[in-house]
């Protein structure tokens, strides 16, 4: 099968180079990623031109200025930009609040959206979805949740059940995120399997979150240690998990 990974950060003033990257995939058989923008960094001119180096290898998720009403977003999306990173209760500095998701909606992009459990449950999360019903939204980070979490997993199964929002997916990270040092882990919240589970194997993406990754229990085994942990799957939701909801978001083929 085709493994895609769907959260990767590249660039020239933060984190690595994209070759780097390029090791890590080429070395545990990653077939294409999705680069998505970083903190801070508004000119996206990087992530064009590595896709435009390795072409059908990457995607790539913009962000822009705050202060954007929708004319930086054009401008990204027409040089091949499919996807913009917003937080979940992001709201633009400009005459529209909504111009940002509005412009995403009208173009057809992917959002990536960084979030928190209540972020996700706030008003303004709320607002976006029942305004823009057709808007594909991967939640990130498997919705915030982390090493924090505890049972019964209140806030978390409150987030999953946004599931019966069709246009929303959910990114599976790395273990590491959510399951205490070192590796292998030994205390595993059934969080990932509670994901699974609510928004099924087509709505859910492997993303490793390189190269923050490298500081946990690193990019290979962010990768093996999901895939042997979800063994019992069939080969079909597999397929589906750690490539194929990927390529069908994020239109790589």
């Amino acid at each position: 099968m085709k493994i895609v990974d769907t959260h990767c950060h590249t660039g020239i003033h933060k984190y690595e180079p994209v070759e780097s990257l390029l090791y890590h995939m080429d070395t545990c058989d990653v077939d294409q990623a999705v680069l998505i923008q970083h903190a801070g960094e508004t000119d996206n001119a990087y992530h064009v031109q590595c896709m435009e180096r390795f072409p059908g290898r990457f995607a790539a998720a913009m962000i822009v200025a705050p202060e954007d009403d929708g004319r930086q977003i054009r401008r990204w999306a027409e040089r091949g930009v499919v996807g913009i990173r917003l937080p979940a209760n992001s709201r633009a500095q400009c005459a529209d609040p909504l111009a940002q998701w509005r412009t995403a909606a009208e173009l057809n992009l992917v959002v990536s959206a960084p979030c928190t459990p209540s972020a996700l449950l706030g008003e303004a999360f709320t607002e976006v979805i029942n305004l823009f019903p057709d808007l594909h939204i991967c939640i990130e980070h498997l919705g915030g949740v982390g090493l924090e979490a505890q049972a019964p997993y209140e806030a978390f199964r409150a987030v999953l059940a946004l599931a019966e929002r069709e246009n929303l997916s959910i990114k599976l990270p790395g273990f590491g995120e959510f399951c205490p040092l070192p590796y292998p882990f030994s205390d595993i919240a059934p969080l990932a399997d509670m994901a699974i589970e609510a928004f099924r194997p087509d709505r859910v993406m492997w993303g490793s979150d390189y190269p923050p990754v490298s500081s946990r229990e690193g990019y290979a085994h962010s990768l093996e240690f999901p895939m042997q942990y979800f063994s019992k799957l069939s080969e079909e939701d597999l397929a589906w998990i750690f490539g194929r909801s990927a390529q069908t978001v994020w239109r790589l083929t």
